[in-house]
């Protein structure tokens, strides 16, 4: 076993005063020899300045001993102080021992230092047995609160548990795997926790994540106290499985279900599973085609009546049944969640915020009003119910597949009993305990340290940002050029007016003030108009960087660098962005960035400009490409690559081509449900691009960028002027003139060049 449950690390931080302080040394000394004997690991820094990147980088230390001489002047103090309040930030219960002479410290003690410290230590008065058994006992009492309830439970399972189990799994805590010479190395590589805690579900000792007993139970009502709702629900089939329960419980075939046309495709198998009639909600879209707010106007009782009718479906209920809205959105726009509630509550009994991308907005005040959960329950509360399915593996720290869904009780709430047919409808009877986990770790984990860990999150955004946009303003005074960062281009401090650049603009305040996120419906940066004062801001971990070639008038300039290219250098130098448009690149902060991580972002794209500039052969920049395609990009070099690419957007403007295709919402000419169950029954037949006049698509079509539906199953594609025939033309287009470059278009099959469509026979 690997779980060294009972080795302990101490981590002793000595101060100038107390590094030079012989007999310090020495007691110290003294105290490491008994330490070690009890099986407690010393780690030694001998300056504060050498201790912080232990304390934010080595979660493995149980107790921190932190020496003075206190004879502290201010400054001295205030290095003492910040450096204990960091410890506190990232281990917020973890004992703090202060090491020091009694003499000293009756006098000079602050009433600030002392709220930090666990216990104080008279380091040339108690022995070093009394002090090590003292630690000891701070240690066990930390280990024994630090794991969150399942995690805990699976934990001593494993400890405790030498049974023969004659149930599944198979492999029988990973025996199994060792009897071929592939599964030994499946079984090394992973190691041997995974698979002896890989049980099944009649384990009593854990409890059942179908029936919410035992410690899944527990956990559960841990994450319901740290998320801020009435009921939390672990998932471990993803949030697509989490908005599929949701839909589930809530509709019934015929209701009317007002959804957000910026949809997870999940939400279109609620659709097809239910049997509901969907109403869009429309979002905006702006000159870099990034995916903008549903204006309030899409959200008023008067125009959802008005969409109603426009269906032409006959709905068997009148009153809407659920609203969901994508929250925030994959580029990053976050509603504010409690003017949307209101509107939508006008309507609809139970509201809906898709937050797969969002589940760390609670724990910071910079996302104030603009997530589901919000504040603590009112005991009074009367207003909708409110569910909120969050993917804790995407930008909190689990698994993948790890979900929660939260609810918040109001009108039309839904009782366990009913809610948990749907939960079991979707989950699955044989749930891999590590994800189970891994989603109470990742509660825990917010629950100790959410403020200091998102903290840190926008800190590095922000820096990166400011980076960016420094480099932009010098390239661009020496008549060149280079990205620049999608955000505000000056912000304001509200507290003394002051405006800035906002490459300029003090850290502090991008870090911790919402209204410099806010976008102002005076601003033209974000290309939005018509927009309500803070109705909407821009996350800002999730950074958009955009390449030189649309003016501000949605108009293509002379020349221009498309993001295709320079994302295709990125992905040879081994950085993943999230999307590409044609000049937008998007990259997503999480906990797991450092500055080193973005520093090489940067250094890569000061590469790729060095080599445009020069011309470099695409061979030498992109030798994988030159390979596949020598007759296309052989003989050219990067810049002359770059000039086609952009000449063709002039051209051809297939960015217009899709912003036509989501500005117009095509006819449904049946449900999404009708239109599976054509599939079904085998009623469906393959359509090229020059073929699909008047045809009916069985299955939803969803190009990346930008990731949502253009078409959902059951419209139809209208006539030889259709928007979205027209884009998929201009597709073809793109792939013939640039292969390696081609676009991914869910729900369409290239066959020799041509797109085709599963259509309704």
């Amino acid at each position: 076993m690997t779980n060294n449950i009972d080795t302990y690390q101490v981590l002793i931080v000595l101060d100038e005063r107390s590094a030079a302080n012989g007999a310090m040394n020495m007691a110290l000394d003294n105290l490491s020899e008994v330490l070690l004997d009890n099986n407690i690991r010393v780690i030694q820094a001998d300056s504060y300045a050498e201790a912080w990147p232990i304390v934010g980088n080595n979660m493995d230390i149980d107790c921190f001993m932190i020496t003075s001489d206190m004879e502290l002047d201010a400054k001295s103090e205030l290095k003492a102080i910040e450096l204990l309040k960091f410890i506190k930030d990232r281990q917020a219960k973890v004992p703090v021992f202060l090491l020091a002479d009694r003499a000293k410290t009756a006098q000079a003690m602050s009433e600030k230092l002392m709220a930090l410290v666990s216990e104080f230590v008279w380091i040339f008065e108690d022995s070093p047995v009394f002090v090590a058994g003292r630690v000891e006992a701070a240690i066990k009492r930390f280990r024994d609160l630090l794991l969150p309830p399942l995690m805990k439970a699976i934990w001593q399972y494993n400890e405790d548990s030498h049974e023969y189990s004659w149930a599944a799994p198979g492999h029988q805590g990973g025996v199994g795997f060792t009897k071929s010479p592939a599964g030994k190395k499946f079984y090394d590589f992973y190691g041997e926790n995974l698979f002896r805690t890989d049980t099944g579900i009649e384990r009593s000792s854990i409890g059942s994540l179908l029936d919410h007993s035992g410690a899944f139970g527990v956990s559960e009502k841990f994450a319901a106290k740290v998320f801020g709702s009435d009921q939390s629900y672990s998932v471990v089939v993803g949030t697509s499985g989490s908005n599929r329960t949701v839909m589930q419980i809530c509709l019934r075939e015929g209701d009317i279900a007002i959804c957000d046309r910026n949809c997870h495709k999940s939400i279109e198998q609620g659709l097809i599973l239910t049997g509901a009639i969907p109403v869009y909600l429309i979002p905006t879209r702006n000159r870099y085609g990034i995916i903008g707010p549903i204006h309030r106007s899409e959200m008023t009782p008067a125009t959802i009546k008005a969409k109603i009718a426009a269906t032409g479906l006959k709905p068997k209920y009148d009153k809407p049944a659920y609203a969901v809205v994508t929250n925030c959105t994959y580029d990053g726009l976050c509603y504010n969640a409690a003017k949307v509630q209101d509107e939508l509550a006008l309507t609809v009994n139970r509201v809906h915020f898709d937050e797969a991308w969002y589940g760390y907005a609670r724990f910071n005040p910079m996302y104030a009003d603009h997530f589901a959960m919000r504040g603590e329950i009112p005991a009074d509360y009367d207003g909708p119910t409110v569910f909120a399915t969050q993917s804790t593996h995407k930008l909190l720290n689990a698994l993948s597949q790890a979900s929660y869904i939260h609810i918040r009780n109001g009108k039309d709430s839904i009782d366990f009993n009913r809610f948990n047919q749907a939960y079991m409808m979707h989950a699955t009877t044989s749930p891999l305990y590590a994800i189970c986990a891994s989603n109470d770790i990742s509660t825990a984990m917010m629950n100790e340290s959410g403020t200091s860990l998102t903290r840190e999150v926008i800190e590095e955004a922000v820096d990166f940002r400011q980076a960016m946009a420094r480099l932009y303003r010098d390239f661009t005074k020496k008549g060149s050029w280079f990205f620049k960062p999608w955000n505000a281009e000056k912000v304001t401090d509200p507290a003394t007016g002051k405006v800035y650049d906002f490459a300029d603009a003090p850290r502090e305040l991008l870090i911790t003030e919402q209204k410099c996120w806010r976008m102002d419906p005076k601003d033209t940066w974000h290309g939005f108009t018509d927009l309500e004062d803070n109705w909407v801001m821009l996350d800002p971990i999730k950074v958009s960087i955009l390449g030189p070639g649309m003016g501000d008038d949605g108009r293509l300039l002379q020349s221009g660098v498309p993001a295709a290219l320079v994302s295709s250098y990125l992905y040879h130098e081994g950085i993943v962005p999230t999307r590409t448009t044609d000049f937008q690149i998007m990259f997503l902060f999480s906990m797991g960035i450092t500055k080193g991580k973005w520093g090489t972002l940067i250094n890569t794209l000061l590469a790729f400009k060095q080599f445009y500039d020069k011309n470099v052969p695409v061979a030498e920049v992109l030798p994988e490409l030159a390979d596949a395609f020598p007759a296309v990009y052989g003989n050219v070099g990067i810049r002359d690559l770059s000039n086609r690419m952009f000449e063709y957007l002039q051209k051809e403007n297939p960015g217009a081509k899709l912003n036509a295709a989501f500005a117009t919402l095509p006819k449904m000419a049946m449900t999404p449900r009708q239109a599976y169950e054509k599939i079904v029954a085998n009623e469906v037949e393959m359509v090229p691009s020059g073929k699909l006049m008047n045809r009916i698509s069985a299955n939803s079509i969803i190009p990346y960028p930008p990731g949502i539906p253009m078409l959902m199953s059951g419209e139809n594609f209208g006539g030889a002027d259709s928007p979205q025939i027209g884009y998929l033309k201009s597709l073809e287009d793109w792939d013939h003139s640039f292969p390696g470059f081609e676009h991914v278009t869910e729900g369409t099959e290239v066959i020799d060049g041509i797109y085709h469509v599963m259509c309704v026979k």
